[in-house]
């Protein structure tokens, strides 16, 4: 599901000058005119705002850190096992 589409946009770019109608528009800042441009866009859905504010939100640590020792137990675990199996089957091929 896209959390947002391309859409054909108005902006205000730097110029060196700028017609009245353009002034009006895009105010000038200081010394600097700036004109309307249109540029393509990729705005997103309004709906989206709670999928979107959970993957940027606060890394949570604790939760990483369960996960990560939770991976590691494994990990460790699995090897135990295996090297269990093959103590047990060096024995048996020893006899």
């Amino acid at each position: 599901m896209p959390a947002g589409s391309i859409q054909t946009v108005v902006v205000c770019v730097p110029s060196t000058s700028a017609t009245a109608a353009q002034q009006i528009a895009c105010a000038k800042v200081g010394a600097q005119f700036y004109v309307p441009a249109t540029v393509q866009a990729y705005l997103l859905d309004p709906s989206r705002k709670n999928d979107i504010d959970a993957a940027l939100g606060q890394f949570d640590y604790v939760h990483a850190t369960g996960i990560w020792t939770l991976a590691f137990s494994m990990v460790v675990g699995l090897y135990f096992v295996s090297h269990g199996i093959g103590q047990v089957l060096g024995m048996i091929r020893r006899g």
